[in-house]
């Protein structure tokens, strides 16, 4: 199986240098990069020529494609057109993988079992072994199932494994949402055509993250309640569809409270996700209710 690790990038010439090499290192083939380049102004077009031929000379095809600056949904589906991959490996350009046999486990494990879509990696505290609290996405409890594997619902987009033909037949990403959520309404998707989630934490990446360019947590949080609204209005049937809403509000309400964060800030993304509904002339998309059904039990800590 061909596997094509995507990587989008906007002036971080550092980490990327980090990020491609630790893909260098990778001694599965074949391989190719797919390097998404959105107009940066740093050093990333000389890092990008660099560590290029490291890879041509390594035996890893490369592409670069220019682009604009767009969403994450919006640059991960063209990061994927321009691939050829029987597998697609989005890696954000400030990780780096942990070992140089990451991609070998992951073809090794979509083998085994062909209806698995998505493989979600571990994410790592840069140099150190702690597991990165804002990539822990899942509905499951950190210090108990870091290190298990287990079925889910929902994965990490900047460090994932996805079989190239379920990213399709799921439609790619909903490139509506910018940043947040995205993930979820693929999961949704392929959950209902009988495709298989899993956290994989034997395959590990290292997060170095930057604070440029990024958002405080209350503004974090109040795109995530936006877009997850959005998110289960189009995917779940209406009766599922307002249970999820409700409890999406009071769970993430709690939440900004145990964070102190402001609970009025949160709450205007409801009448501001109802708003782009309507104004973007957005369509509902649902699952069936067994679809939901197992949407729902994924997020128990069931071991499976």
């Amino acid at each position: 199986m061909k596997i094509s690790v995507l990587i989008h990038n906007l002036n971080r010439a550092l980490p990327l240098e980090r990020c491609l090499a630790s893909v260098a290192k990778q001694v599965y083939r074949p391989l190719e990069v797919v390097i998404l380049e959105a107009g940066s102004t740093d050093n990333s077009a000389g890092v990008i020529e660099r560590r290029c031929q490291e890879l041509l000379n390594a035996g890893i095809e490369t592409k670069v494609v220019r682009c604009p600056l767009m969403g994450v949904a919006a640059s991960r589906n063209l990061a994927a057109r321009h691939a050829s991959g029987d597998l697609l490996c989005f890696l954000d350009n400030d990780a780096a993988f942990a070992s140089s046999d990451g991609l070998c486990q992951a073809e090794h494990t979509f083998i085994q079992n062909p209806r698995l879509a998505v493989i979600s990696f571990q994410v790592l505290q840069a140099d150190s072994n702690k597991i990165d609290l804002s990539a822990w996405t899942f509905r499951r409890s950190l210090a108990n199932w870091s290190r298990e594997t287990f079925k889910t619902f929902i994965f990490t987009g900047g460090a994932c494994c996805i079989r190239t033909n379920a990213f399709w037949e799921a439609g790619g990403f909903w490139d509506h949402l910018r940043y947040g959520r995205e993930e979820e309404d693929m999961g949704l998707a392929l959950v209902d055509k009988g495709w298989e989630l899993l956290y994989w934490p034997a395959i590990a990446i290292r997060h170095y993250p930057e604070s440029r360019g990024r958002m405080s947590l209350a503004e974090r949080r109040f795109v995530e309640l936006r877009n997850g609204l959005l998110v289960s209005w189009r995917r779940l049937p209406i009766p599922v569809a307002i249970l999820a809403i409700a409890g999406r509000i009071c769970t993430m309400s709690l939440a900004a409270l145990r964070e102190k964060n402001s609970v009025r800030l949160l709450i205007g993304a409801v009448p501001k996700a109802a708003a782009e509904w309507r104004l973007s002339h957005l369509r509902r998309s649902p699952v069936t209710f067994k679809s939901s059904w197992r949407y729902a039990a994924l997020h128990l800590p069931n071991k499976d």
